[in-house]
């Protein structure tokens, strides 16, 4: 098919010379821009046990300096183009995505080449980005949505487990980090033959491809690093409570692990979890605890499914005085969701929300991207998103409460509270 007949939910897939597999996307119709997107295995959860946070600096810091430029070098040759390039970690893998004007394309190709490859590590940005991560650290124990949500994937899985961390590390294991373990981490995580490549830009494959060799030579090719070993998610346990002081509203988190990317019962539990929490306004949490109750200042549901398994998170906040109330109603939608199929009338309305989003997606280079990026890292058929409203739309009520069941199951689910919540003459947190 000609490149200028692929839009943007079609897709051409190839491979680089070094191994790293190339997923092509058509650009919007009179897009300016292109996006191109190196993911590779660098997530924290292939950190060595005692480097936590080893892989967030390694991410951060390939565009603090590379190849033969300074931090300050990159900046202002990326300003000069209009460009960005920025960092993503995740803990499964690593994201660098440069972003640019569509006729600069070969010309800021190798400003990506040496984020990916050739990362400095200056000892001044080790430095600097170490101080950056401790107050990151320090507001993730203070701030009740990020303490609540750290605490509940502390409750979902045991420890070992890559999910149940958020990246961050902790002050002794930042300070421990030198340059000489970041290099041995790149060395590791970053070979092309286990890293794919997504670009949404004008250029077709057979013109891309070679660009992309000519600006990556060098890359080891590498082999792929092995999964790490997967813990089973802990048993459900009470509520968990944290005070934190200082402010008025509670954040109330309820979730547990979820399938992943590739289970057959994905597309209806990802459609369940639209109908939970995930279409803004027109999803049960939101209808209910927002505009029925006014019970909470916001309220919305998650679903993450990876290649190694995932997490479902339904979420509220709320005052501390209707923080008991608002617990409820989430734990009960949830179980709802899961023992009664959905009325066919509200079925439909959030899968065609949902559908219609998709093609709203596509408008613009960087929100079409994102499609392009789920194309390749998971390995999906390049007809996928084509081919995606017709299977959401197959979905029959009784396979979203199945997968309501499966996918959200509150009968495993964990919960955390984080706000302040007080306490009492004995120490204890209330309610």
């Amino acid at each position: 098919m000609p490149a200028d007949e692929i839009g943007p939910l079609r897709f051409e897939a190839g491979r680089l010379d070094r191994g790293a597999e190339l997923v092509r996307q058509g650009p919007p119709a009179g897009a300016a821009s292109f996006a191109l997107t190196v993911v590779t295995p660098a997530g924290w959860g292939l950190e060595p046990p005692a480097q936590a946070g080893i892989a967030l600096m390694a991410s951060e810091l390939a565009t603090a300096g590379a190849g033969t430029r300074s931090r300050l070098e990159v900046a202002r040759e990326l300003d000069r183009h209009g460009a960005s390039l920025v960092t993503d970690c995740h803990p499964e893998c690593s994201e660098i995505t440069l972003w640019g004007p569509a006729d600069r394309l070969e010309e800021l190709l190798p400003l990506l080449a040496d984020a990916v490859i050739r990362p400095r590590f200056d000892a001044r940005e080790v430095a600097r980005l170490r101080r950056q991560i401790v107050e990151r650290q320090m507001r993730e124990r203070t701030q009740p949505d990020r303490r609540a949500e750290r605490e509940l994937f502390r409750r979902i899985y045991p420890k070992g487990h890559p999910y149940r961390e958020t990246g961050l590390g902790s002050p002794a294991s930042i300070a421990k980090i030198d340059r000489d373990d970041l290099r041995r981490f790149h060395r590791t995580c970053r070979t092309a033959r286990a890293s794919v490549v997504a670009a949404t830009c004008r250029e077709p494959l057979d013109r891309l491809a070679p660009l992309l060799d000519r600006a990556f030579e060098g890359w080891d090719g590498g082999p792929q690093a092995p999964s790490p070993a997967l813990p089973r998610p802990s048993a459900p346990s009470a509520p968990y409570r944290v005070d934190v002081p200082g402010g008025s509203q509670v954040e109330i988190r309820v979730g547990g692990a979820t399938l992943a990317r590739d289970d057959p019962g994905y597309p209806a539990a990802f459609l369940a979890n639209e109908i939970l929490g995930g279409r803004p306004v027109i999803s049960r949490l939101f209808q209910r605890l927002r505009e029925k109750e006014g019970l909470v200042y916001h309220a919305s549901s998650s679903l993450e499914s990876m290649r190694w398994g995932g997490y479902w998170i339904a979420q509220a906040g709320a005052d501390a005085a209707k923080a008991p109330r608002v617990l409820d109603r989430l734990t009960e939608e949830t179980r709802i969701l899961a023992r009664r199929e959905p009325p066919s009338g509200e079925l439909d309305r959030v899968r065609e929300s949902y559908i219609g989003s998709l093609h709203l997606q596509v408008e613009t280079t960087a929100s079409a991207h994102e499609l392009a990026t789920e194309v390749a890292y998971y390995h999906l058929p390049t007809t996928f998103y084509s081919e995606w409203p017709d299977r959401i739309r197959a979905i029959s009520p009784r396979e979203v409460r199945e997968g309501a069941e499966r996918g959200l199951d509150p009968a495993r689910a964990a919960t955390v509270l984080a706000g302040p919540l007080g306490r009492t003459s004995d120490g204890a947190i209330r309610p």
